[in-house]
């Protein structure tokens, strides 16, 4: 199914993808000898999937520093059409590129080699091609950049309008029609008590006090007290879900009625997605459930364990930028095993992969992405080799036909200023040549 549709910026996009021209079935494949790469711009094919892959980036792109996707799946990296990215120069450098889908070229943008005085991942609009969302570093709140006019052109501040301390900006989302949100308010990740939701279109704006359980000053029954990790909002506006020390699952937040409520998550609560009114979480396997409150225990297994595997307990980190409404869309994610990296009975380890979401249980396959994540260790030798950034993160775009990952590429690519195996970005073509 494919059809077109068009932006409040008059732009005409394509719509997602439901099916996928890929391998889908639960062979193992053992990786093949690495394929050698040429430098930023190369071109070439999975071995094994033969899916068209881009080097982004290499060790001349910033100094030799890694070159990295945002620190979670769920940011919003790609604009509405596909032709900008941003990436990441030590995980807080925003680094933005041209991209060509027709041609799958990327390329730096003269004139305008990184988004000044943004921190950490932007994340942009899902309706105007040229407008990007930021972490203002130096005002402490929230930047509007238009690619158009190579500028920031407009400032959300959130201490005057909540009359709070800002202090730590933390996890910034963006629902489908303009609708942000960011938690703030604490020193650093784990300590931010607050919520803010901000309406690009009213300019309105509401906070959910998590630690002291009140929103807009109002105490919530039953609420329950905590600091948030991290959190976003989903790509209807309507529900906001965060997590953080202190509860051991999920707390969602309605926006509409204002009724918090946690979801349940039995063993693992694992990385998570949102879609319409809707999530993906890697519950070991993956789960997908509507996050309303009568129906949030409503789960069902997106897919079973296939027979005779014995390392099917993967950590992953899923994207779902390519969510509609009232459609079906696969989520897309890349999935890896501490203890079982490179064993080859692993099915579906170590790869790109989209999982339907219509309960037919289908997997589609595109790339092995080829980095080693080591566990966290005590020991200080041991804990040299431990790098969060080597987890292969990755971001769909928002039409679901382009995924930008990040790999080590089985620590091939040189050291970083820490003496570890530094990183760069790839993007995977989600279609298999014939």
């Amino acid at each position: 199914m494919a059809f077109m549709c068009e932006s409040s910026a008059g732009i005409v996009i394509a719509a997602p993808l439901l099916n996928y021209s890929a391998i889908s079935n639960s062979t193992v494949y053992p990786k093949p000898p690495l394929p050698e790469l040429g430098q930023a711009g190369f071109s070439f094919h999975d071995p094994t999937f033969r899916c068209p892959l881009l080097r982004v980036s290499d060790e001349k792109m910033f100094d030799g520093r890694s070159i990295v996707t945002p620190a979670t799946s769920f940011s919003n990296p790609w604009n509405v059409d596909s032709t900008l990215f941003c990436v990441l120069a030590d995980g807080a450098i925003n680094i933005p590129f041209r991209f060509n889908p027709k041609t799958m070229t990327a390329g730096r943008i003269p004139g305008l080699p990184i988004l000044p005085d943004f921190a950490n991942e932007i994340t942009f609009s899902r309706r105007d091609p040229n407008v990007c969302f930021g972490k203002d570093r130096k005002r402490n709140g929230i930047s509007r950049f238009d690619f158009s006019s190579g500028k920031s052109v407009d400032f959300i501040d959130v201490g005057q309008l909540t009359g709070l301390q800002v202090g730590y900006l933390g996890s910034l989302s963006i629902s489908a029609d303009d609708v942000l949100a960011v938690i703030f308010g604490g020193q650093g990740q784990d300590t931010s008590p607050y919520v803010f939701i901000y309406d690009l279109k009213t300019q309105k704006h509401c906070v959910w006090d998590t630690k002291e359980g009140l929103v807009n000053g109002r105490a919530v029954a039953e609420a329950p007290r905590f600091t948030q990790h991290s959190g976003l909002i989903d790509l209807g506006g309507r529900y906001f879900v965060t997590l953080g020390p202190g509860v051991h699952e999920p707390i969602v937040w309605d926006i509409a009625t204002d009724h918090i409520y946690p979801v349940t998550t039995r063993k693992y609560e694992g990385h998570y997605a949102l879609g319409f009114g809707a999530m993906v979480n890697c519950t070991r396997p993956w789960t997908y459930r509507p996050l309303d409150a009568k129906s949030v225990e409503n789960t069902k297994r997106l897919v079973e364990q296939p027979t005779d595997d014995l390392y099917f307990a993967y950590d992953s980190h899923v994207s779902w930028n390519n969510a509609r409404p009232n459609m079906q869309v696969p989520i897309l994610l890349t999935s890896y095993h501490l203890a079982e990296a490179n064993d080859p009975k692993c099915v579906w380890g170590d790869e790109v992969i989209a999982l339907a979401t219509d309960g037919s249980g289908k997997v589609w396959r595109f790339a092995h992405h080829r980095s080693i994540a080591h566990e966290r260790v005590l020991t200080a030798a041991a804990s040299m080799r431990y790098n969060f950034w080597d987890s292969p993160r990755g971001n769909v775009s928002q039409d679901g036909r382009f995924y930008m990952f990040t790999s080590n590429w089985e620590e091939t690519l040189g050291r970083d200023a820490q003496d570890r195996a530094r990183e760069d970005v790839f993007i995977v073509k989600l279609e298999m040549d014939k």
